[in-house]
């Protein structure tokens, strides 16, 4: 299979488990009731990127300041995320928005290309956070927190 096609259905498979991580896992609910608009959302992101990794041969440094770009108009011009607007809850949200964006555009590329253990260093600390916040929101969801 091409890489860029692989490229697209990991990104796909790890918006939908990031997103549900990370928003929706305590309202399920309210998740299933963006279906299939939220598809068309999931889709363009890893759509895009593969496009530009794989066809474009961009840089893993263009394609890092690519994803800076796309989590700013996805975070804050069309879901308009409260955190990234308030001071100075903007200093931890920012960088915990770059990670979870760079892991959802780096981590399919990755394995896909077989460099899962060379950016182990990079990864863990990614998926700490996503962790972090996944606890933080069930913790807020299910009336722990």
């Amino acid at each position: 299979m091409k890489e860029f096609v692989k490229y697209l259905l990991l990104g796909f498979f790890f918006w939908i488990i990031i997103e549900w991580a990370t928003v929706f896992q305590t309202n399920v609910g309210e998740w299933m009731n963006y279906f299939p608009g939220i598809l068309l959302f999931y889709l363009p992101y890893p759509l895009i990127f593969g496009y530009l990794i794989y066809n474009r041969k961009w840089s893993n440094k263009k394609i890092f300041f690519a994803t800076i770009i796309a989590a700013f108009i996805i975070e804050i011009l069309i879901t308009r995320n409260e955190l990234l607007y308030q001071w100075p809850v903007m200093l931890a949200a920012i960088p915990v928005v770059i990670a979870i964006y760079s892991f959802l555009t780096f981590v399919p590329k990755w394995a896909i290309e077989g460099e899962i253990q060379e950016n182990l260093i990079t990864i863990i600390p990614m998926f700490v956070i996503i962790i972090i916040i996944s606890v933080s929101t069930y913790a807020k969801g299910s009336g722990l927190a």
